[in-house]
């Protein structure tokens, strides 16, 4: 354990290290030439010949050596930020961009979401699994500390999200049966009906809700204007309901997250097209 951290201690701090053997080398050269006397080596010939030889040969042995790990430095580097592109910023992107760009366009407000791999509904919801599963093996310890960060961040804003949706599918049914009470008609049965008009009133889409959803509940047909006044109740009661609000907010804040874990991954990915892989 002792020699592992002692070579963990000389990777992580190869740069400082290579600048004080630089400094020493050069103490030490200057030490021998004050010690040294010149006007002798000068008067000599052949001394002077095998001083200088030896000289060259140290320094020139010294660059060489140096220039020699700085080049296996440097392919050491293109081969891990090559792997850390292919097993972790790529799946990563690739997973969120499919959620914003498919998923929540097809499917805003999502009614829930999961963070592991399960059968996709004929309606898509998000499934972050890429991230739990980097989490879980060695990857994590490769991630750069800027992006553990930034995906700690989108992961609990998704989870506060998804903690309020419920709430809000609930609060919505009530709403929606104290204004059917309100107009004469009798309440809906149907136990899931928050879950069912939700995400129209939470996109505040203002379609027609009685006619779409809950006509055939009441077998009671209405005249339009009945019809748009109590669809224009049920939306401005919602839309002045404190866990709608809330869940727009955090819908919201969820949103503008994943965006600039997007954005970021997209650099990172950039970065080592650039540097390492000559894109």
């Amino acid at each position: 354990m002792r020699k592992l951290k002692v070579r963990f201690f000389i990777q992580y701090y190869r740069k400082i290290i290579f600048i004080i053997a630089i400094i020493i080398l050069l103490g030490f050269l200057m030490f021998c030439l004050n010690k040294i006397n010149s006007k002798v080596i000068i008067e000599n010939p052949t001394l002077f010949g095998v001083f200088g030889t030896l000289v060259g040969a140290i320094i020139g042995g010294f660059f060489s050596l140096m220039g020699s790990v700085w080049v296996s430095s440097k392919q050491q580097r293109a081969v891990h930020n090559i792997k850390r592109k292919n097993v972790i910023y790529s799946p990563l992107y690739d997973e969120l961009v499919d959620i914003q760009d498919r998923i929540l366009v097809e499917n805003p407000y999502p009614n829930y979401i999961v963070f592991q791999k399960g059968m996709q509904t004929i309606i898509p919801h998000p499934q972050f699994t890429a991230w739990g599963r980097i989490k879980s093996d060695t990857r994590y310890l490769e991630v750069p500390v800027i992006l553990k960060k930034q995906m700690e961040q989108l992961e609990l804003a998704v989870r506060e999200y998804n903690d309020i949706r419920g709430k809000a599918n609930d609060e919505i049914k009530k709403i929606l049966n104290k204004i059917l009470k309100k107009n004469g008609l009798k309440k809906c049965s149907i136990i899931n009906i928050g879950d069912v008009i939700s995400g129209d009133v939470l996109s505040d889409n203002r379609i027609d809700l009685y006619h779409e959803e809950i006509a055939f509940e009441n077998r009671k047909r209405l005249d339009k204007q009945t019809r748009d006044a109590i669809n224009q109740q049920i939306y401005e009661n919602c839309n002045n309901n404190h866990v709608v609000i809330k869940t727009r907010e955090l819908y919201e804040n969820w949103l503008m997250i994943q965006g600039e874990t997007i954005e970021m991954l997209g650099i990172l990915i950039k970065q080592v097209l650039v540097m390492y892989e000559g894109n």
